[in-house]
């Protein structure tokens, strides 16, 4: 089938039915096929001169690259046949150029898939097997050819999607990644492990193998210098675990919601799915598995409404508490599941004042905590801590800040920047903005002997792990020495760089001048890190009328940074602002001899 739109050819005319159809996307014409699911909308049903077509948006350079893959297809497989499937076609799309679109690849609508309703009556192993292999005698390697992109029609099968196709000599095997996806597709259309891998030789994936997408991630969380064949050899590993269908009746698609969790979520926790999905699976057993499918099952079914597009965002954060929570480990009994946590965060994303703040980053700690013990566990590096800094750290996390936090080691001093990214990602997904160890103080107040660890003094202060309510840096505090008397009462470095007139300045200045307090007045007690717990401190310091002016000082810096417009640069009554402030700060730092900005 060389060319699928014989009938409905004119490439100018052609492009212009395209084009309406794309401006029409959202009143949206359904595939008739409940198992399809598009969430990046490329793909478009439309009507042009009595046919029914569909168009695939690609960028114009891979969408020629696959219309010419599916010709060379087409030629190489003309005439076959195979028992089973009658005539094997290949669908060559129409390449519409779409200026400022890039392409579009257009075809015949050709039905419902194989994948859908009773595709596999009349199918065996051994009739999969020997499609598959006839492909390769002809020297085409298509791990495309799966039951979701093949349509029956009488005496024949039409084959679509030609972008991953490899064209090989005559006779050749099969890579492991080709025949993966086949072992996963066909099985899941069966309902069984077919074991293909099993029947059909595959070639061995060489100590150079060039690594795919999904295996340069999980490359990422290997230990460093892992072989890529290691890397090879665990992703195909983990992603037969993972989507390899469940025996029993009636159970989700484990291979549809792996396909479709690609789309769904950002390209870490894509991986992430399959590796903790793979994970669940031979820790809790196939019941704690299927449960876990029947969720995001249905969280696929809601994703195909009338209306198009799908909210993406609320179907991410949907599949993500899904995957987090079936992970947690047997919560204790009363607790507060990440789902009502989440749905608090939202409700508390556009609440300002002192009160929401503490709040947030209560809750904000606990997610943090909960989604990196995970995160830990699954990837098998729990040697890592978790170590919170800044305003979440503090316990006041207003509408302006972030999480900072950290997932490091004696091992890992800078960070796990691979594992911290998969935490970012997952706390982008429930409306938290995080930042992880690449946001670290570039200063060095603290420095080891071995040159090879360093702290700024103020994120010195801030450090603690999620639960603790005092100082507590974890594995820091073995390389690290505590800073003297003598450094904290000098001018950071930080400092030595001169204050800045602005909200956010002032914010940090109040707390620098309230930890550098309850650092010195907790004696040989760890000092508390939470700022309401600091204040507490304070009268037994510095007495209660000093006590009451710093508190003032923090929540009226606190105030002007919560209502700043981090955007725009402060004027008029802001600015008046923040003078009177700056000055308060100076007399009080005098009083009590606290260093503090070189230039005040």
């Amino acid at each position: 089938m060389s060319r699928t739109t014989r009938g409905a050819r004119g490439s100018g005319d052609l492009a212009v039915s395209v084009r309406q159809a794309l401006d029409t996307a959202s009143g949206r014409v359904t595939f008739d096929d409940p198992d399809f699911v598009d969430i990046g909308g490329r793909v478009h049903r439309f009507r042009h001169r009595g046919r029914d077509l569909v168009a695939k948006l690609r960028p114009l350079g891979a969408a020629r690259s696959e219309q010419e893959l599916a010709a060379e297809s087409a030629r190489r497989l003309g005439g076959l046949t195979v028992d089973g499937f009658g005539a094997v076609e290949v669908c060559v799309p129409e390449l519409v150029p779409l200026p400022g679109q890039g392409a579009a690849l257009v075809s015949p609508h050709l039905g419902r898939r194989l994948s859908a309703g009773n595709g596999a009556n009349g199918l065996s192993v051994p009739v999969v097997a020997d499609l598959l292999v006839a492909l390769l005698d002809r020297g085409v390697e298509a791990s495309g050819c799966v039951p979701r992109n093949m349509f029956r029609r009488v005496g024949r099968t039409v084959l679509i999607d030609w972008e991953d196709a490899l064209l090989v000599p005559a006779g050749a095997t099969p890579n492991e990644l080709t025949l993966m996806k086949w072992d996963i597709a066909w099985s899941d259309l069966l309902g069984h492990d077919l074991k293909l891998r099993d029947r059909i030789p595959t070639s061995l994936p060489g100590e150079q193998a060039v690594l795919d997408d999904f295996e340069t991630v999980l490359a990422s969380w290997f230990a460093r210098g892992a072989p890529h064949v290691d890397v090879r050899r665990y992703g195909i590993e983990v992603t037969l675990a993972s989507e390899l269908p469940l025996t029993r009746a009636g159970s989700a698609s484990a291979a549809a919601l792996g396909h479709l969790a690609e789309d769904v979520l950002p390209a870490k926790l894509g991986v992430f799915h399959t590796v903790l999905t793979a994970h669940l699976r031979e820790q809790r057993g196939e019941d704690a598995y299927a449960s876990l499918l029947g969720q995001l099952d249905a969280l696929a079914t809601g994703s195909r409404p009338a209306a198009f597009p799908p909210d993406l965002a609320a179907l991410r954060r949907a599949w993500v508490l899904a995957l987090f929570s079936a992970a947690e480990s047997i919560p204790l009994a009363g607790a507060v599941s990440l789902e009502q946590l989440a749905e608090r965060i939202g409700q508390l994303a556009r609440v300002s004042g002192w009160d929401a703040a503490c709040e947030r980053a209560m809750v904000a700690e606990e997610i943090a905590g909960r989604l990196a013990d995970v995160v830990l566990t699954v990837l098998r590096i729990e040697e890592l801590d978790l170590l919170l800094r800044g305003s979440c750290a503090q316990g006041v996390l207003g509408l302006g800040s972030d999480i900072d936090f950290e997932l490091s080691s004696a091992a890992f001093p800078c960070g796990h920047r691979p594992a911290e990214d998969l935490l970012i990602e997952a706390l982008t997904c429930l409306g938290l903005e995080a930042e992880g160890s690449a946001a670290r103080p570039v200063e060095h107040d603290l420095v080891n002997a071995d040159g090879n660890a360093s702290r700024d003094l103020h994120e010195w202060f801030e450090l603690r792990r999620p639960g603790s309510a005092v100082h507590d840096p974890g594995w820091a505090t073995t390389v690290l020495t505590p800073p003297s008397a003598e450094t904290i009462g000098r001018p950071s470095q930080y400092e030595e760089q001169g204050r800045e007139y602005t909200a956010k300045y002032l914010w940090f200045e109040s707390r620098a001048a309230l930890a550098r307090l309850a650092s010195t007045g907790s004696g040989t007690a760890r000092m508390p890190v939470t700022v309401e717990r600091q204040l507490a401190l304070l009268p037994q310091v510095i007495g209660a009328e000093e006590a009451a002016e710093l508190r003032d000082l923090v929540h009226a810096t606190f105030a002007l940074r919560e209502t700043a417009d981090p955007a725009h640069p402060a004027g008029g009554q802001a600015d008046a602002e923040i003078t009177r402030l700056a000055a308060r700060l100076n007399l009080f730092r005098q009083r009590l001899g606290l260093p503090g900005p070189q230039n005040p």
